[in-house]
C-alpha cells in the first residue's frame, strides 16, 4: 500500500495517529481489568471443581478468587 493510499483510507475512515497515549491508556487498563477478572473467575472454578485441585486447595480460595474476578470484570 502507498503511502498516498494509505493516507486516503486513514482519512476515509476518520483514523489519525496521535502523538500522545492518553487518549489509550482508559481503553487498555478498562480491558485489562475486564480480562484479569475473568482469568480470576475461570482459576477460582478450576480450584473448585476440578478434582485434584479441590482436594488439595480449600474451597474459600475459588470462592475468593471468583468474588474478586467478578468485580473486576463488571
Amino acid at each position: 500500500m502507498s503511502k498516498n493510499t494509505c493516507e486516503q483510507v486513514m482519512e476515509e475512515k476518520k483514523v489519525y495517529p496521535t502523538s500522545s497515549s492518553t487518549n489509550v491508556v482508559p481503553a487498555t487498563r478498562s480491558l485489562f481489568t475486564r480480562q484479569t477478572g475473568q482469568a480470576l473467575i475461570s482459576l477460582g472454578m478450576f480450584f473448585k471443581h476440578v478434582p485434584p485441585f479441590n482436594e488439595t486447595i480449600q474451597s474459600s480460595t475459588g470462592e475468593t478468587l471468583i468474588s474478586i474476578g467478578k468485580k473486576l470484570s463488571k
